[in-house]
């Protein structure tokens, strides 16, 4: 059994190059411990049509996959069954919705 190192007596750097004082955990990765890095914002728009978008939300990636597909010409029609509109509580109605607003060319919900 492997157990994680820890810090020798009087402390040690840790391959982040980061400094531990003695018997606390050393870290396994070489990432600085508590940075994170944001996403670029990217987003779906159409089928592999990505766009850097801040503070909107892709029509697209709402209904794909869940509700409706898009066919080879651009089309989006509505396929889904009433077992995964009542699980994200949605009705047929506002589905369909969503896809003729993308078929209608709108892009941004």
């Amino acid at each position: 059994m492997q157990t994680q190192k820890r810090a020798t007596k009087g402390g040690q750097t840790g391959v982040n190059g980061e400094w531990y004082e003695g018997g606390k955990f050393l870290p396994s990765t070489e990432k600085p411990k508590g940075k994170t890095t944001r996403g670029t914002g990217k987003q779906e728009i159409e089928p592999f049509v990505w766009v850097v978008s801040e503070g909107r939300q892709s029509l697209y990636r709402q209904f794909a996959g869940l509700y409706g597909v898009v066919g080879r010409d651009g089309v989006a029609i509505l396929k889904t069954n009433d077992q995964i509109l009542a699980y994200h509580r949605t009705t047929r109605e506002q589905a369909q919705s969503m896809i003729d607003r993308y078929n209608a060319g709108e892009r941004w919900a």
